[in-house]
């Protein structure tokens, strides 16, 4: 029989539909419930991809035991982390805070305020070693709940206060001051967190770190743009080595999908060989602007640049294949999981081949069999065993084992044609393959950020058909996730989610609107919804200020908690300033807050200005020491020191348009919007760059080179 979950419009919710476990949805309802029948409550928070919350949910939540105990001793509440951010992230400092590590799934025990005391991650279903099996984590649970009750209310309000004070920490970096000077120039901050990258980096394999190794998706933006100003300045060139190492080792590894384009979310191993197979699409958003800007960007050569150029059209076409809903929106994730139809899971079965698979597929597209054999030797890609691969074993590679397609060079020259001469029929082998489940949320924050780097696509290659399919996404975005300024997070099945947007969602939708402006037919239309989002979102995700801090300063909210069961479970979440696999939302709000100012749009709480420069303040306390967690501020605070430039056309013709964009997307400048009646064949090109920070506020002299004008910045 159906639990409580089978009407829930989240697709992960609903695997756990007929779970015999008694689950309830994430709200007030719940809490009172346990308040009601006194019961500790059990929070179980996962997503729809996450391979390891299949196995526990059938290790444990499938089991009638283990469902029977939770029943009677406890309230359990499952929760979508993509739906609820707040939670997760509000659950996840306690986590971490209390064990050391956190993932997902994550398992926390609250009281029925919601105060945490027990947390941990996925428990087995019996002892492994050090690792607690879950039945018995729910007895020693539900022993000291009974037994030492007061110990335990004792704890959750520690854990509470501890959880209180670690906040109000980082809300001191997480808020706006109205002073602009910081004391730290842009470029010194800029050098002290290259250097900083540069001993973080894994010199061999790219990326930085160890396993597992995650794709450094909010840097590389910021490394490419700062790699092509030091260019244009004749500066020393550090981010541009930093960015193409890494983005050229994720681009040929396993990691990426080569034949239908995509990236996975992370790999197991520091050569990027094994990945976990999911699929997100918050990545990917991130990753097609970066590598359409890496196929024009001037430290590539040109076999770079068409590789990037290949693989981001490649990954906009996946988008089209596998993303795109029936409403015209990106769903949220591909599963790391293969499910068959009795019911067998297997990670990574869909994207695997054997070298007799490779070479079959290369003999049946008109291949030698010696030109076969050859390109089957170029992989390089491994066995779906993540347990071999770290503890070295033997991986006992046959010409018939299903491996990873990684490749240790480049495909260049005569490799390169006889892989495009086989990629159809691999494509044709891999559709017919059982596929992954699609999660069919969508998340505005992770739509708008697609929708922005396709426009940046469209403009470095001058292609409107990828940009009509920006524009369609952007506007079924605006149809059904906007009302009122007012961005509301998800919706399935083109109905709009009831919960109001992160910060994150609102910064990036006008965002995606900025970007418009300078793209689209109706750019004021795009140009006011970005302006009437982005003073919705600071007239109410800025409030306040808690505690001691800067004089005048006040706090950024990462949601509205609408409902309050964060703030009353001592969790309610200010917006950090620490970027994850997406930019912070604080990044978020000052990068759609510079996009503004570059377009003349003045933003006001009240009496007072909001520039970027004000929420940036923990820019100097944070690059030189974790510089991979802010990327996405820094992409902000270097264009908010060039005194947020524009383009500005006067006369062109359409080609000088298209370079004239181009330029804008490569150096992180957008244009103004342009009136159709200055833009005519044998037209003269004259561009202006207008400096548009409150402290500036003027043009320079047009130019009839866009260089010339560019030129004027340095």
């Amino acid at each position: 029989m159906a639990n409580r979950l089978a009407d829930a419009q989240s697709a992960y919710l609903r695997q756990h539909a007929h779970n015999p476990v008694d689950w309830w949805p994430w709200g007030s309802e719940a809490f009172a419930e346990a308040q009601r029948r006194d019961v500790p409550v059990f929070i179980s928070i996962g997503y729809a991809a996450c391979h390891w919350c299949h196995v526990m949910a059938g290790e444990s939540f499938e089991d009638e035991e283990v469902a029977a105990v939770l029943n009677q001793r406890f309230l359990s509440i499952k929760v979508d982390r993509e739906e609820h951010p707040e939670v997760d992230d509000a659950y996840m400092a306690a986590t971490q805070a209390m064990t050391g590590q956190g993932g997902w799934p994550m398992s926390v025990f609250t009281t029925a305020e919601g105060k945490v005391f027990h947390t941990g991650t996925y428990f087995p279903p019996q002892r492994m070693g050090q690792m607690p099996g879950f039945t018995e984590v729910l007895d020693a649970v539900w022993e000291a709940w009974t037994q030492r009750r007061d110990q335990v209310e004792e704890q959750a309000g520690s854990i509470a206060e501890a959880l209180t004070n670690q906040r109000r920490k980082q809300s001191q970096l997480a808020t706006l001051i109205p002073s602009e000077d910081s004391g730290d120039s842009h470029q010194e901050l800029a050098t002290a967190a290259l250097e900083a990258l540069v001993e973080e980096e894994d010199p061999v394999h790219g990326g930085f770190g160890a396993a597992p190794k995650f794709p450094p998706s909010p840097l590389l933006n910021w490394l490419l743009e700062e790699s092509s100003w030091a260019l244009h300045s004749g500066r020393d060139d550090r981010a541009g080595g930093l960015a193409l190492h890494t983005m050229e080792a994720m681009a040929r590894s396993g990691l990426f999908d080569h034949i239908e384009g995509g990236f996975a979310r992370y790999a197991t191993d520091k050569a990027w060989q094994l990945p976990h197979f999911e699929k997100m699409l918050y990545d990917n958003a991130q990753l097609i602007g970066s590598y359409a800007r890496l196929s024009r960007h001037p430290a590539a050569d040109a076999e770079t640049r068409q590789m990037a150029e290949d693989l981001t059209r490649r990954s906009i076409q996946w988008l089209k294949l596998r993303m795109l809903t029936e409403q015209g929106l990106l769903a949220s994730s591909l599963d790391a999981d293969t499910v068959y139809e009795d019911g067998t899971h297997a990670e990574g079965d869909t994207y695997l081949f054997s070298d007799d698979q490779l070479i079959e597929a290369g003999l049946a597209s008109g291949l030698s069999q010696q030109q076969s054999q050859a390109l089957a030797e170029l992989n390089r890609g491994v066995p779906a065993d993540e347990h071999a691969l770290r503890s070295g074993a033997p991986l006992n590679i046959t010409s018939a084992t299903p491996r990873t397609l990684h490749f240790d060079e480049p495909l260049t020259g005569e490799n390169l044609e006889l892989w495009q001469q086989v990629l159809p029929e691999l494509q044709r082998i891999r559709s017919g393959r059982q596929q992954p489940a699609r999660d069919e949320k969508i998340v505005a924050a992770w739509n708008a950020q697609a929708v922005t780097s396709i426009v940046q696509a469209s403009a470095t290659w001058a292609d409107r058909e990828v940009l009509d399919f920006a524009i369609s996404v952007a506007q079924r975005l605006w149809d059904i996730h906007v009302e009122n300024d007012r961005v509301y997070r998800t919706s399935y099945d083109g109905v709009r989610g009831e919960g109001l947007g992160t910060l994150a969602d609102h910064a990036n939708t006008a965002s995606m609107c900025f970007a418009l402006a300078g793209m689209a037919e109706n750019a004021t239309t795009w140009l006011q919804r970005g302006t009437a989002l982005l003073e919705f979102t600071v007239a109410n995700f800025i409030t306040e200020a808690e505690g001691p801090g800067p004089t005048g300063a006040s706090a950024i909210l990462d949601s509205l908690d609408e409902g309050g069961l964060l703030r009353s479970a001592a969790l309610a979440a200010h917006a950090t300033p620490v970027d994850g696999p997406e930019p912070s939302s604080i990044a978020s709000l000052a990068q759609a807050l510079q996009s503004a100012e570059a377009l003349e749009v003045r933003i006001q709480k009240g009496a007072q200005m909001i520039t970027p420069d004000q929420i940036l303040q923990h820019v100097p306390a944070l690059a030189a020491k974790a510089p991979l967690a802010v990327g996405g501020s820094l992409l902000a605070a270097g264009r908010a020191h060039r005194s947020s430039p524009a383009l500005r056309v006067f006369s062109a013709g359409p080609e000088d348009l298209e370079e004239v964009r181009a330029a804008g997307a490569r150096y992180g400048i957008p244009v103004e919007p342009v009136d159709a009646s200055v833009i005519s064949d044998g037209n003269e090109l004259q561009v202006s760059i207008c400096l548009n920070s409150p402290a500036a506020a003027r043009c320079l002299a047009p130019s009839s080179s866009v260089d010339e004008a560019l030129a004027q910045l340095l």
